[in-house]
Parts: structure tokens; sequence; C-alpha cells
């Protein structure tokens, strides 16, 4: 998925496909649906009108039930965190010591694995957000098996 747009109402899952799969989805708030109609990148969206004047390739989402929304994701056999991309600008993510962090945010990383990303420079560790974006992965994989009839 080398060209992913997602339409003003799907920020939060812009940044999960960043994080969680290394997507560069494309969020803009000022992105006209015209402008969206015409793209030959993939575009998801909540909306019936612009799914239906869509030419090219769309997922409209149905539902607001984010773990549903990933759990799709996740029946298209792509794999959480092994390309995680910043969720704020989609650049790459390098490992770097929790102390540089630390100096970086002015307060103590209680982690010990950190991120910084190439492009932004904003950093990143395992703490809370981290612990909740496992528990959304953990629920759409629930989601995917109840899906497949197999729990």
């Amino acid at each position: 998925m080398d060209c992913v747009y997602v339409d003003a109402m799907l920020g939060w899952l812009a940044r999960m496909l960043r994080i969680l799969f290394g997507i560069s989805a494309v969020y803009k708030t000022e992105l006209e649906d015209s402008e969206l109609v015409t793209t030959e990148c993939l575009v998801i969206t909540r909306d019936r009108e612009l799914f239906r004047r869509r030419r090219g390739p769309t997922i409209l989402l149905a539902t607001e039930d984010h773990v549903k929304w990933i759990a799709a994701f996740l029946r298209l056999g792509l794999k959480p965190f092994e390309k995680s991309a910043c969720p704020l600008c989609g650049g790459q993510l390098l490992e770097v010591p929790c102390t540089e962090a630390e100096k970086a945010v002015g307060h103590r990383v209680l982690s010990h694995v950190c991120w910084r990303c190439s492009s932004c420079g904003r950093y990143y560790w395992v703490g809370s957000h981290w612990r909740r974006l496992l528990q959304l992965v953990q629920d759409a994989e629930k989601t995917v098996i109840q899906c497949r009839g197999i729990g």
C-alpha cells in the first residue's frame, strides 16, 4: 500500500496505520472530496457519497468500531509493529538510547526501548500509550478469529 489517503473524518486511523503497519497514510483536513475522487491511490472513507463517486480503489468503513477497522487490516495479512512509522508524520522510527529521549522531553522515561522520528524528531517509548496499542491489536486479533468462526 504505497499510496493511501484517508478522509478528514479518519485522522485517528491515519495515525494507527502509520504506527501499527508503517503505512504512510495521507491525512489532511483540508483535502477536498474532488481531490479524493480523482486520485488513483487507495482512499479509505466513512463518506458513502464519496465512496459512490470514486472510480479507484476505495474502502468504505461502515462501522464506527475502531477495533473492527484494525481487524480489517489484520485480515489483509499486515503484521502490526513490523514496519512502524511516526504516527504524526510517517517518518522512519530509529531506536535511540532512552537517555537521549529523557534529555529531549525533559523528564524521566521509564522504558528500556526508545525511538526518534528521523523526519520530525519526536520521541517515542514503551509506556501507557504502547500498552493501549497492544490491547487494541489483541482485541482486533480476537475479532479476526471470531469472524473466521474459530472462537
